[in-house]
């Protein structure tokens, strides 16, 4: 594992250690709520240009990487929910996008909010007593339980956040 990703696991399971969801709530939703907010002065013509260089990620428009946060949003809460409960889930491979069916920048915007809520009120479906034990293996940091996996999300919406600035200043004129 690079060192960046080392140090990110650390962080992400340092914040998990010994937090109920109480506690962790704040963090990843203040994230989601940074990364929607970003969106909101964004046109439909300015989220679905393609930066004029870049490979993978990198050379995704504003329009993909929100498919991108969406799929892993839905993906990630199903892992949140299944670990908790003792149970295994499939998780997808970086860079994801898939079953996200909105054509327009405002239908996804629309379903972003959606799924953001039901992320939102995720810990009303988990265990009062969610299993810790359980993990699921992320291609580049490793295994995280429920509670890790909650953080994570914090940390990959921040990261979504810098890259929708980003283009947002490329794309200012």
């Amino acid at each position: 594992m690079a060192e960046r990703g080392a140090g990110l696991r650390d962080y992400v399971i340092t914040n998990a250690k010994g937090r109920g969801w109480a506690e962790l709530w704040p963090l990843v939703m203040q994230a989601r709520s940074g990364l929607l907010s970003e969106l909101l002065d964004v046109s439909e013509e300015r989220a679905t240009r393609q930066p004029a260089s870049g490979e993978g990620e990198e050379a995704w428009s504003m329009f993909q990487v929100m498919q991108h946060v969406l799929t892993y949003t839905r993906n990630v809460s199903a892992i949140i929910e299944a670990t908790a409960k003792g149970e295994q889930v499939f998780k997808d491979p970086p860079g994801a996008i898939h079953g996200v069916a909105e054509a327009s920048w405002r239908g996804l915007q629309d379903a972003l909010v959606e799924a953001s809520a039901e992320l939102a009120n995720l810990y009303w479906r988990l265990p009062a007593e969610p299993n810790l034990e359980t993990t699921v293996s992320h291609a580049v940091f490793g295994p995280f339980n429920c509670r890790e996996w909650f953080v994570f999300l914090s940390w990959h919406d921040a990261s979504h956040q810098r890259q929708i600035a980003s283009l947002k200043e490329q794309f200012a004129s």
